[in-house]
């Protein structure tokens, strides 16, 4: 029998039962090749590691089971702060936001009032002048039914050094920022729309800026977005030092005691593993007076 004697050659058999047998048997052989070669590869498989993970990886790789459990210590609470962006020259307070940290909801709600909401006959303005932050956080507490725990009142030098210690943000303007503000202790700021790497002086001006707009709802939004991005692990390691410089930098009530009782909710904020939702509660004004139904509003998102 002649097959593939010479290359080129094709073999036809004289007859077909000739053609048939010789298939038959050409086929088992085949299969018993196949067979036989399975067992084989199965058996030194087994003896051998020929895993195509074990066959590219390098001599020296070390595999490690990543086995770490993070372990968030339980909390719970509400803590209202009020948060004042002031110039210290004139005592002129230029923004005024109640902040809530909720670790029963695990979330950031923020509520930008304007300067000039009346309370009791006052603008938070005009208490402001007079008074400081105390009495502002107290006509808010009385304005809105609420407790205030806390307040914070930087100047926008100290707050740009606050907030630069805690690292730039990543924020996306909508539109095209081009604003001069002509007062004595005015500003420029232009942005481009889209994505930004913002540092504190960058976004002391965005707050001004929409401010002078009544945008109360992006001003909440740039303070979330500062709270979500800037309360994480690396600033955690380092809470110590930014304390000290809270102090430092700021008139505030906020005493050692209350920071050392906020270190687990400090720990779960600032977890990779923790989701944190975040609220923007936008006021609703008819003159400089907040409507009855945006103080209920308001009320329901911070009372404790």
């Amino acid at each position: 029998m002649r097959i593939f004697k010479n290359r080129g050659d094709i073999y036809i058999p004289s007859t077909t039962i000739k053609s048939d047998l010789e298939q038959k048997i050409l086929l088992v052989l085949l299969a018993f090749g196949v067979a036989f070669t399975a067992v084989f590869l199965v058996i030194v498989g087994i003896k051998y590691d020929f895993s195509v993970k074990k066959f590219f990886a390098p001599n020296n790789l070390v595999t490690q089971e990543n086995n770490e459990i993070v372990n968030l210590p339980e909390v719970s609470g509400k803590n209202n702060f009020l948060f004042i962006m002031s110039n210290s020259n004139t005592d002129e307070m230029y923004s005024c936001s109640l902040i809530q940290v909720d670790m029963d909801g695990l979330s950031y709600k923020v509520c930008t009032l304007d300067k000039n909401t009346y309370s009791d006959g006052k603008s938070l303005f005009d208490i402001y002048s007079v008074g400081g932050a105390g009495n502002v956080m107290n006509a808010v507490k009385a304005l809105l039914g609420i407790d205030i725990d806390f307040y914070i009142d930087e100047s926008v030098n100290n707050y740009k050094k606050m907030f630069d210690a805690f690292g730039s943000i990543d924020y996306l303007i909508l539109s095209d920022i081009r604003y001069k503000d002509t007062s004595e202790y005015g500003f420029n700021i232009k942005l481009k729309e889209g994505n930004q790497i913002v540092n504190g002086d960058t976004v002391s001006k965005l707050i001004r800026y929409y401010l002078s707009e009544k945008n109360y709802d992006t001003v909440n939004e740039i303070i979330l977005t500062a709270l979500s991005q800037q309360i994480n692990s690396k600033n955690y390691d380092k809470k110590e030092k930014l304390f000290s410089l809270l102090i430092e930098l700021s008139k505030t009530n906020i005493t050692i005691t209350d920071f050392t009782k906020s270190e687990n909710n400090l720990k779960v904020l600032s977890s990779e593993t923790t989701g944190v939702n975040v609220y923007s509660i936008v006021p609703i004004y008819e003159s400089n007076k907040l409507t009855t139904e945006s103080i209920d509003n308001i009320k329901g998102y911070f009372k404790k």
